[in-house]
């Protein structure tokens, strides 16, 4: 390896081949800024996304406020329910305690109906 690179050294020298034009880099932004197509067509594309974006944002906020609101009325109707099978329940606790009677006796009634 070390042979072939003091071949190549022998033949061709130390000196660089290549070289840059006088101002190349200098102009090459300038050149380089008029070939690129007008950022107008992307505008579009880009005004377009953020409505797309938007759109999605209020879809979202809208599905989950009626999530939350048909959510709410269903425990609404829960807590009613709840509240009328406790009622049930304390009057006729209120009757057995009216009525001076205990668990067996109110279970001995039962059977024998």
């Amino acid at each position: 390896m070390e042979n072939e690179e003091k071949y190549i050294r022998e033949k061709v020298g130390q000196k660089n081949p290549f070289t840059v034009p006088e101002g190349y880099f200098d102009q090459l932004t300038s050149q380089v800024m008029s070939q690129l197509p007008e950022r107008r067509q992307k505008s579009r594309v880009v005004q377009l996304r953020k409505w797309f974006y938007a759109a999605a944002c209020v879809a979202a906020v809208a599905v989950m406020g009626l999530t939350y609101h048909f959510h709410q009325q269903a425990d609404d109707q829960a807590v009613v329910a709840s509240v009328d099978s406790n009622t049930d329940n304390s009057y006729i606790d209120e009757a057995a305690d009216y009525a001076m009677l205990d668990n067996t006796e109110i279970y001995a009634y039962l059977a024998e109906n």
